[in-house]
């Protein structure tokens, strides 16, 4: 299972530890714990090991000896460092900067920019430590919206561009993916989660389904009795490490309920894509599923983006209206072409394979592309630098 975040955080004021370690213990991919410093302590890391993944560091009056006694302690004995305090004390920032700190917040803390930044070093983390594959979760904002489709096509474009790809369903009662490729699954999703802590990427070979295409489909076998409920989410987070490990690609078809299982995905995935039609209950429920996403989950905006399959120009519901209801989430079309579609799955064929020149197909090699394209912002400092947004008077 992926280890997760280990954060210490330090300091003398009991209050703001306690709400700051609150907040964090409520993702569930961090663990955070406080260390309140009384008396003489000055290093915050005196006698602390294993070392945290991170230390927040909240300075009072103590800060110089503090942070000097951070500076005083080897590279390799300083974990990547944030530190929260007072804006405009130009020494403060400097010694933070010697002792190693990647950033600099100060009161009262942003929920949201704490947990991006955290966020990133756990990417950071998970990159060095060999973890290359990129995840995509494709979830309906209602049902019936064309999730499985956009998963389906999306997976089959990437493993004809010559990228090793894995598709999951992981709809284990009504999963309907094998359909769009003519399939059958034999030992399934559900033998694979069980098997998932002893799984490497030579046995899950036996797991996988072949596309001609290349690709791997993951899905359960016809009959399979399992609840989305009985799935654990360690098991379902064990199973991702090893696709992530073995593939470029891993693609994920999420049900419709955001439960412990899925949430996993969803919290690891470099790219939700949430598909909806033009209505008013796809715009409410996706409007739900946004806030669950953003707010519940903790996901950067940046990462979620909007489908918006069998897209009309001429509907009540244009696009204007969709980004207005749904603000900082980038939004994509795909033509309605339900003809084209129904029979694609009818005849277990992608649509690239069948009907490579369609609107349709276009628009599925577009949103592939998409993809690969950086978020806005991207490769550009969060912050222009540490120094210059602790001065009085830079914002």
């Amino acid at each position: 299972m992926r280890k997760r975040l280990e954060i210490l955080l330090a300091g003398r004021a009991r209050e703001e530890l306690q709400a700051l370690e609150t907040l964090l213990c409520s993702q569930a991919d961090i663990q955070a714990s406080s260390r309140l410093m009384v008396n003489g302590s000055v290093d915050p890391l005196q006698g602390v090991s294993p070392l945290p993944d991170a230390l927040i560091l909240l300075v009072g009056d103590h800060w110089e000896a503090e942070l000097t006694a951070l500076c005083e302690r080897p590279a390799s004995e300083r974990p990547p460092l944030l530190v929260v305090g007072p804006r405009g004390n130009v020494e403060l920032i400097r010694l933070a900067m010697r002792a190693g700190a990647r950033d600099f917040f100060t009161p009262p803390i942003d929920d949201g920019e704490i947990l991006q930044f955290l966020r990133e070093l756990d990417r950071d983390r998970r990159q060095e430590t060999g973890r290359v594959a990129r995840t995509t979760a494709v979830i309906n904002a209602k049902g019936g919206s064309g999730a499985s489709l956009v998963a389906a096509n999306l997976a089959h474009r990437l493993a004809r561009q010559g990228r090793s790809t894995v598709l999951v369903d992981l709809d284990v009662q009504f999963g309907s993916l094998p359909l769009y490729f003519n399939l059958v699954p034999d030992h399934g999703l559900v033998r694979a989660l069980e098997s998932a802590d002893s799984l490497d990427s030579l046995a899950l070979e036996a797991y996988l389904r072949r596309h001609e295409s290349g690709l791997g489909l993951l899905a359960s076998s016809p009959g399979d009795r399992l609840s989305l409920g009985e799935v654990p989410e360690g098991r379902v987070e064990q199973l991702l490490q090893v696709l992530a490990q073995a593939h470029d690609e891993v693609v994920v078809d999420l049900p419709r309920w955001i439960n412990g299982a899925t949430a996993c995905v969803l919290e690891r995935a470099d790219h939700v894509l949430v598909v909806m039609q033009q209505g008013v209950a796809h715009l409410h429920d996706a409007q739900r599923l946004r806030d669950i996403l953003l707010h519940e989950l903790g996901l950067l905006s940046s990462r979620v983006s909007v489908v918006v399959n069998r897209y009309d120009k001429r509907s009540d519901i244009d696009l204007e209206a969709i980004g207005d209801a749904l603000p900082g989430l980038t939004l994509h079309t795909l033509p309605n072409d339900f003809k084209r579609a129904c029979h694609s799955i009818n005849v277990g064929s992608p649509l690239r394979d069948i009907a490579p020149r369609s609107p349709l197909t276009r628009q599925f090699k577009a949103l592939a592309e998409a993809l690969d394209a950086p978020p806005p912002g991207a490769g550009q400092p969060r912050r222009r630098s540490l120094l210059g947004w602790a001065l009085p008077g830079r914002h």
